[in-house]
């Protein structure tokens, strides 16, 4: 992925997905109907995969119901924020690419599978994923006891382990700047925690063992986060460390309500590190030791409000940004937390006489199946079936993703006038080149690594249009202000294949006139001391009458150089038509 302009790839993936909601749609419809013609014809109960509470000790306790549909909402809310338009082009970019700079070795060789064929593909990766986060949550909401709401709550638990592993390398944990404002260990890691208490035995919720295990499990989470928060070399005791969590969000457009706060907290941060990590350390642990071995309310409530606080102050509610994954992890957490609240009822109210209550089920079991069928679908069914594609060659939209949305339209306006020499020592000027549709590209010719792959790309795309490269002309020009002479392009030209154009022409000349020619492009040229030149990427359609038309960015990773030629291809192609 290149930059951090991303494409907005919404309308694939809103196709994509309405695709397939319409096939899981489909074939729930058919599931709930097909239970309906079997109840009509005398059946009674429904297949015991889809048996739900039948008797008052059988009802699910409030506080395990709290937690279920709490569960459930998360993963909706994780579905939606992974469909978000910069979702498909940016999640590797701004996700993991982080995480695989800065991880160790063996976990980069683990997640870089996952990455590139998330690049390869990413609106079918996108795909997979809203399907299998929205599935969940679905599955979930309809709880049950019977073995497809245990798989659902296992699931959950697989689904966590694997994006704590893979998609959040391990919450931070493996980074420096861990802290409990940042949400470290991982959001994910709570829905991992909130599954398996819902996979304890409902009795154990009956009699308040649960909530007393919940309480615990949040109180060694809390003291666990006091140590991370701690810790010297995590930069908490800093202030330009400490106050990092709260600026992210004092500089994320919001209403003025809830931005002051965060402001305040920041300055306060920034300010006075040593104290502000104090008060949080102090709270941290007070807290977690209380809910570890005392049943009080007065520390439910106290963890609660402490957790609503960070995921407003530090955490900027987690969802904004356009990026976001899930909601960070104050909020669920809290929501754990106060499914431990020691005052729940025991055991919920008989909603009425059990006849009843059996007619009710009766009659909503088609459409818990229905439900059903597309949650299971969405988890189970579409991975499977996109799981060809994933494996398969880089499609269309890898291109568009990479190329920060493909060909794209740009300002009709005179192209920059130069007057250069190309690798054959003829003088070339762009009023010359009118008439003709030209590409202008800029390459540097001692670069090893992205200029070759783009030319050989406008290479490849030149060879495909036949007769018609007669009406074309392509330009590159040097951006190596070191390697400017007519020796250093014809030497790329030739080492590189591309004498046999006839229309190719490689342009040098003294680097104050390359300069002048790059900037009125708008190319930016780096030196380093050591290293490669870094210049900027892309191509220019020029059309016959000397104006810019459409511009291709970027456009060098070598897993996608044919979609790259076929694109420049049919462009041509379109402006020649």
């Amino acid at each position: 992925m290149s930059g951090d302009a991303l494409t907005d790839m919404f309308p694939q993936l809103a196709a994509t997905l309405l695709q397939i909601l319409s096939w899981l749609v489909g074939a729930g419809l058919l599931t709930g109907g097909a239970l309906w013609w079997w109840q009509q014809r005398g059946a009674s109960q429904g297949p015991p995969l889809l048996s739900g509470a039948r008797t008052a000790r059988d009802l699910e306790p409030p506080a395990r119901r709290f937690l279920r549909i709490g569960l459930g909402l998360l993963w909706l809310v994780d579905g939606l924020l992974q469909a978000q338009p910069a979702m498909p082009a940016g999640f590797v970019a701004h996700t993991l690419t982080p995480g695989i700079i800065s991880g160790p070795g063996w976990l980069v060789d683990l997640v870089q599978p996952f990455a590139q064929a998330w690049v390869h593909h990413p609106v079918a990766a996108d795909a997979v994923t809203v399907c299998i986060e929205l599935g969940l949550g679905l599955l979930v909401l309809l709880g049950g006891r019977g073995l497809l709401a245990r798989s659902a709550l296992w699931a959950s638990v697989l689904w966590s382990a694997v994006v704590w592993v893979g998609g959040q390398f391990f919450g931070g944990l493996l980074a420096t700047g861990a802290s409990w404002l940042t949400g470290a260990p991982g959001a994910v890691l709570v829905y991992a925690l909130a599954a398996a208490l819902l996979l304890l035995r409902w009795d154990r919720w009956s009699s308040g063992d649960a909530m007393r295990l919940t309480r615990r499990a949040v109180g060694l989470w809390m003291l666990a986060a006091a140590t991370v928060q701690a810790l010297p070399w995590e930069g908490n005791w800093s202030g330009r460390g400490l106050s990092a969590p709260f600026e992210i969000g004092a500089h994320t457009g919001q209403p003025t309500v809830f931005l002051a706060p965060i402001t305040v907290a920041a300055n306060l941060a920034q300010s006075h590190p040593a104290a502000v990590n104090a008060a949080v350390l102090v709270l941290l642990v007070t807290i977690g030791t209380g809910l570890l071995f005392s049943s009080g309310s007065a520390f439910v409530a106290g963890g609660i409000i402490m957790g609503l606080a960070t995921w407003w102050l530090a955490q900027d509610f987690g969802v904004l940004g356009g990026l976001a994954t899930d909601p960070n992890t104050a909020l669920p957490l809290a929501v754990v937390l106060a499914a431990g609240w020691p005052r729940w009822p025991s055991r919920a109210r008989d909603s009425g006489p059990g006849t009843e209550r059996q007619a009710h089920l009766g009659r909503s079991l088609p459409l818990r199946a229905s439900l059903t069928t597309v949650g299971v679908g969405a988890v189970v069914a579409v991975p499977i079936l996109l799981l060809g594609t994933l494996l398969g060659p880089p499609d269309a939209s890898a291109v568009v993703a990479d190329s920060r949305g493909g060909v794209i339209a740009v300002p009709g306006r005179l192209a920059p006038e130069f007057t250069l020499t190309d690798q054959s020592g003829t003088t070339v000027s762009m009023s010359r080149l009118r008439g003709t549709l030209t590409l202008v590209t800029f390459l540097d010719p001692v670069c090893s690594d992205d200029c070759p792959i783009i030319a050989n790309q406008i290479a490849a795309a030149d060879r495909a249009l036949g007769p018609l490269a007669r009406q074309v002309q392509i330009v590159a020009i040097d951006t190596n202000p070191i390697f400017h002479r007519v020796e250093d392009v014809e030497a790329f030209t030739r080492s590189h294949g591309l004498g046999d154009l006839r229309n190719w022409h490689f342009l040098a000349g003294p680097p104050g006139q390359l300069g002048d020619v790059l900037a009125a492009y708008s190319i930016i040229v780096q030196v380093p001391a050591v290293g490669m030149i870094a210049h900027g990427e892309g191509i220019y359609f020029v059309s016959s009458d000397g104006t810019t038309t459409t511009y291709l960015g970027d456009g060098a990773s070598p897993a996608l150089s044919h979609g790259y030629s076929t694109l420049i291809e049919q462009e041509i192609r379109r402006l020649l038509a």
